[in-house]
């Protein structure tokens, strides 16, 4: 194998890859990338099992082949050189590796490429095409929301659904919950249910542009192909809980407050509250909504008012700080609506002003307020 290409162009397109590789693995074969080169393209592969993700890049090549090579070493040699034009030269005899610039040489040892682990065949069964932007919002309205509780499978990834030729994603970790339809250009027409690993989804949103994007899907994997890079991914064989049955629809007494202000609210007031439980109490009148914490361990207490507008007479519930703060952070516009019903059950947020293409909903369990 002989080819050269930039040194910086070449350490960008394999830093997408980067999110798949394992910094520690029981499998060395892993800690690799799989770079093939046919005439002037080299395609380059990395994998934990779980995700393949593959990248092109058009390169200057002379002699075509396969070979592993070590995809620390090779990133941390890419990012210290300066801009240059790289040399690659590898013997898939003796696996060697030669890395050359005009005034320069690395030599590493790599493996050979049959060594390395190769995707099931995909078959898929449903398709559908997706705008790169679109992707995007769907993975930063829900990813932040998944468990990370191992023991509940199904909630370490995000749910796809067709909901009447819309896209919906759902994910939650129990004490939040995110529901995001959005309309695509092409009409959603998947039967099945599909449980994606946020691993995957946050993999592809750092890669993600606004470019096309394929999104095809088999009964074991999804793939979501792109002009130039595509990732095949296991989906989480696991029934997603019924999440609609957890979203109240009497939740009639309605808060709307500025979404930055009470978010800046929330984080100064929430330094003062318990680091067990970060425990932030709302109190809310007709025109004032009053932010307040206290650490009783440390005799620490803080709160703060700012005006909204409340559709009962008063109303006091404890949340978590951080669950609001995520969810506030994620709900955009310059006003937010929340629904409520009593101090027990789930508060409902979504943006105050709606929008034609897409709607979003999320839902935060409350905290049982200190005495």
């Amino acid at each position: 194998m002989k080819f050269s290409v930039n040194s910086n162009l070449l350490q960008r397109t394999l830093s997408k890859l980067g999110g798949v590789i394992q910094a520690k693995s029981t499998m060395p074969i892993l800690e690799h990338f799989l770079l093939e080169t046919v005439n002037n393209t080299l395609t380059a592969t990395a994998t934990d099992l779980a995700i393949w993700m593959t990248v092109t890049l058009d390169i200057k090549g002379e002699e075509d082949g396969q070979i592993t090579i070590p995809a620390k070493r090779l990133m941390e040699t890419l990012r210290s050189l300066t801009d240059t034009t790289v040399e690659f030269i590898a013997d898939t005899t003796t696996n060697r590796i030669t890395v050359r610039t005009q005034s320069g040489e690395y030599n590493m040892t790599g493996d050979q490429h049959s060594a390395f682990p190769q995707a099931q065949q995909f078959s898929s069964e449903h398709q559908f095409d997706l705008d790169g932007s679109i992707l995007r919002r769907v993975i930063q309205k829900t990813a932040f929301a998944v468990s990370q509780d191992d023991l509940r499978p199904a909630m370490n990834g995000v749910l796809l659904q067709n909901n009447k030729g819309r896209l919906r994603a759902v994910a939650t970790d129990g004490h939040r919950l995110v529901r995001y339809d959005v309309t695509v250009s092409q009409k959603v027409t998947m039967q099945k249910d599909v449980v994606i690993p946020v691993k995957t989804l946050q993999v592809v949103g750092k890669s993600l542009e606004d470019e096309p994007a394929t999104i095809m899907i088999s009964p074991t994997h999804i793939r979501m192909k792109f002009p130039t890079w595509e990732v095949i991914s296991r989906l989480i064989d696991e029934n997603y809980p019924n999440y609609e049955s957890v979203i109240p629809g009497d939740n009639t007494k309605v808060l709307t407050a500025d979404r930055d202000a009470l978010i800046q609210t929330i984080r100064r007031v929430a330094l003062y509250a318990s680091a067990t439980t970060h425990q932030v109490r709302f109190d809310i009148a007709k025109d004032e909504l009053r932010v307040a914490a206290q650490d009783i361990d440390f005799g620490w207490d803080a709160k703060e008012k700012l005006p909204c507008t409340f559709s009962d007479t008063v109303l006091m519930i404890g949340f978590n700080a951080a669950y609001l703060i995520d969810l506030l952070s994620h709900a955009e516009g310059k006003n937010v609506v929340f629904k409520f019903s009593v101090p027990t059950r789930a508060g409902i947020i979504t943006p105050e002003e709606p929008n034609d293409k897409e709607d979003l909903l999320m839902l935060v369990m409350p905290v049982r307020l200190n005495s």
